[in-house]
């Protein structure tokens, strides 16, 4: 009776999972001994143990990922697929692309094979993610977005490092795109670099071959130096308290986009004070690069308060949708670069 649950711990499964798993467990060993059912066999009490043991497993696996996502390490298959299984996505059905309402001509080109692309020239997958599908005939299709370090450019004393953003869909939603980003060290903070400047690009799945994959690496490559030039340019770009204000209310108008505010009255809505406010002594200073961390930082999780219904206080809350996040990032840098 219980052993298709203690099988069924034997792949990666979500924590979600674990625990409902577990709760219907303690529910049918409720029903055995109200049915009278005075001796736990032997049995039964090793296939209790076998799923325990599988849940402690689990939750083990579950702790090694997300650690090694907060330390930047390279991640293993396995871990990826725990954490965006829809990269692992093989294979499209002609069925599946009539249903999807694609064209006949459509290639579908996996996410994975792109992922071993990048990974022989040397770029480790360090995130994945996937947005939750909106209705029940896109899930398996929706858009990620797979992140991408490369040793090389880690090196000590270095507090910023370039990113790759690998974002696809399986729905014909989305082609192929590589976004080039900087990490910095400091604070964990995401830096997209603006897509007019440096070039993100579509990779069509028509077509689709290692040689432009290369190319668009290579192109990327070639502008981090301008990158990191642009950068120091934000470190010695000093900003007064007037400055540094209206920067604070541009960037607030990121997430109230409401035709109703703007400039003129985003302070009455939002705590202005707060997104200036440092929540770590590398980010106090008043040059560019430390005004927009310290604003970045707080803007994307929701470390601030606003004005709600009824001139009720609240709590912004955290951006959690990668896709809303890189939007905001991208807007965020322009405005800062703007400054220099």
């Amino acid at each position: 009776m219980l052993k298709t649950y203690a099988k069924g711990f034997g792949e990666a499964k979500s924590l979600s999972y674990i625990y409902r798993v577990n709760k219907e467990i303690k529910l049918k060993i409720k029903v055995i001994m109200n049915s009278h059912v005075l001796e736990v066999t032997p049995e039964m009490r090793d296939e209790v143990n076998a799923i325990n043991d599988a849940a402690r497993k689990q939750q083990a696996f579950h702790n090694q990922v997300f650690t090694k996502v907060s330390k930047h390490q390279p991640l293993e298959d396995n871990e990826i697929k725990y954490l965006c299984p829809v990269a692992f996505k093989s294979e499209m059905t002609p069925t599946e692309i009539a249903t999807l309402g694609l064209s006949s001509h459509y290639s579908f080109v996996p996410t994975m094979n792109v992922v071993r692309d990048l990974q022989t020239m040397g770029w480790e997958c360090v995130n994945a993610q996937q947005v939750k599908a909106r209705k029940k005939s896109t899930d398996g299709y929706q858009k990620h977005m797979i992140t991408f370090e490369h040793p090389k450019y880690k090196v000590e004393g270095v507090e910023e490092y370039p990113q790759l953003l690998l974002t696809n869909s399986h729905d014909g939603g989305n082609a192929f795109q590589l976004s080039a980003g900087i990490f910095r060290l400091v604070c964990s903070n995401g830096l997209v670099i603006k897509t007019e400047d440096y070039g993100s690009q579509r990779l069509i799945h028509k077509g689709y071959s290692f040689e432009a994959v290369q190319q668009m690496v290579n192109e990327f490559i070639e502008v981090i130096d301008e990158t990191m030039t642009r950068i120091t340019a934000m470190k010695r770009t000093k900003l007064n308290e007037d400055q540094m204000t209206e920067f604070a209310k541009q960037a607030a108008l990121l997430r109230f986009t409401s035709k109703s505010y703007n400039e003129d009255n985003i302070d009455k809505v939002v705590r202005i004070d707060e997104l200036l406010d440092a929540t770590r002594k590398e980010d106090n200073g008043n040059a560019v690069w430390e005004v927009f961390n310290r604003v970045q930082e707080r803007l994307v999780s929701g470390n601030y308060h606003y004005m709600g219904t009824k001139d009720k206080p609240r709590k912004a809350r955290p951006i959690k949708n990668f896709k809303q996040s890189i939007d905001v990032n991208k807007k965020l840098s322009e405005l800062a670069f703007a400054l220099v």
